[in-house]
């Protein structure tokens, strides 16, 4: 075995992965203010990493910088929000149809797996953990089409919805609904049904749309 070098992250990296969690938590909601000084005082590091961290998620699209006034969690519009989920449901139409077509065995191991372990977090009511999953599953379609192109789209689409994934399980018994719709995907998948998994599929995409458009409404912003 050949010696290979272990890097160790940087600092801009820590500061990155701490404050893109906390967006994809949504410890930090959207439209908050990140104050670069404040940030860098609460992690305990100088000013320089957090600027670093704050323009990379600005280039990702999960903030956005305001001139003279600063850099916030962006908030995507209701027009913004009703685009994306209608490209999700084109996407993930295409994935399960291919995927009841193509997946092996070893593929639906692979989605029981990830299905135990929400079911775990979901039982811990470990909502953080629930959504990582819940966007990995989903994810898995893509890799069981064995369609590189649309995965890729995807995955530049996928981090706008990031620091709302919290928020669409926000309304009463909608995580519990939530587990049940990713249950009656999983199985229609292993039957190879595609009735089956796209019907609870589209059901659990328009219900986590309409729960985050019952959100931007609340905040009551004018351009929204």
């Amino acid at each position: 075995m050949d010696n290979e070098v272990i890097k160790l992250p940087t600092i801009k990296e820590q500061v990155y992965k701490i404050i893109k969690d906390k967006i994809i938590a949504g410890e930090i909601k959207p439209g908050e203010w990140l104050q670069e000084s404040k940030l860098a005082k609460i992690l305990n590091v100088s000013r320089s990493p957090v600027r670093e961290a704050l323009k990379e998620l600005v280039g990702e699209g999960l903030l956005e910088n305001i001139p003279n006034k600063g850099v916030f969690v962006k908030i995507l519009s209701k027009k913004d929000i009703y685009n994306i989920f209608e490209f999700r449901e084109v996407m993930e139409k295409f994935a399960i149809e291919k995927s009841v077509e193509v997946a092996t065995e070893e593929d639906f191991e692979m989605l029981d797996k990830i299905y135990a372990k929400l079911k775990k977090k979901y039982d811990k009511n470990d909502v953080k953990e629930y959504c990582k999953l819940d966007a990995e599953l989903h994810n898995m379609l893509f890799t069981i089409s064995r369609n590189e192109i649309i995965s890729n789209m995807v995955n530049n689409v996928n981090p706008l919805l990031q620091p709302f994934r919290t928020i669409s399980l926000s309304r009463d018994g909608r995580f519990k609904e939530s587990l049940e719709e990713h249950r009656g995907l999983v199985e229609g998948i292993k039957e190879r049904n595609f009735e089956k998994a796209w019907k609870y599929n589209n059901i659990h995409l328009k219900l986590a749309r309409d729960v985050i458009i019952e959100y931007l409404d609340s905040l009551n912003i004018s351009n929204q």
